[in-house]
């Protein structure tokens, strides 16, 4: 009963239309939905395609299994009444036996892809952190709020402040950025690179005498 009254206390004070301070009105106030962001970001969505494969091969796996023990249970239905007594004591062992291992198996299923998922968001949550930090710093926002969990008590938002298509973009590029950026090549001074070079000229490999060594390009 108090737990009913204090949240109809708490509509009616939200219902209620109040003056904001004259700071309030200068604040930039901006949403997001952190686990789309993550779901559907390139990274999030390549994760997912694999994560999806790796649970069709397990689900077509269990269903199996789940069809052979389904198949013992039928036939000792059947036929149970016309076996020996040996023969029914052994499909009944067997049907145990292959419903304790079915249920093992849909219960390491379950723990092995809630931990590959709840990898999946930690791995890219992390990367996507700063960036949504560095965003909103960017945009001068006062507050940042993360509308992706039910539990939450916004009744209703402007979609016009929801930034998480933004943040995928950035995201997005960012990650495109540091993917295609070549590796830095750090340069010896004169003297040391010919030293090494005359050092080095002894224990070529065979075939390699007259070849340049590749080296990856680097961006202007």
């Amino acid at each position: 009963m108090m737990r009913l009254i204090s949240s109809f206390l708490l509509v009616s004070l939200l219902a209620v239309p109040r003056p904001l301070p004259a700071q309030a009105a200068d604040q930039k106030i901006a949403i997001i939905n952190v686990l789309r962001a993550i779901a559907e970001c390139a990274e999030g969505q390549k994760a997912n395609a694999d994560f999806q494969k790796k649970y069709d091969v397990r689900r077509d796996e269990l269903a199996k299994k789940q069809k052979e023990l389904q198949d013992l249970q039928q036939q000792l239905a059947t036929q149970g009444g016309t076996m020996t007594d040996e023969a029914r004591a052994a499909l009944s062992r067997s049907i145990e036996q292959k419903t304790v291992t079915l249920q093992r198996s849909q219960d390491d299923a379950e723990k092995e892809f809630t931990n590959l998922r709840n990898e999946i968001f930690s791995r890219i949550g992390t990367k996507m952190t700063p960036i949504v930090q560095q965003y909103a710093k960017e945009k001068n926002f006062t507050l940042l709020l993360d509308y992706s969990s039910q539990t939450g008590q916004l009744f209703y938002v402007d979609p016009a402040l929801d930034v998480t298509d933004s943040i995928i973009k950035r995201y997005d590029g960012l990650q495109a950025s540091q993917k295609g950026a070549a590796p830095a090549t750090p340069k010896q001074p004169a003297a040391q690179s010919q030293k090494s070079a005359t050092t080095a000229q002894p224990n070529k490999m065979p075939g390699t005498a007259g070849k340049a060594p590749v080296t990856p390009p680097q961006k202007n």
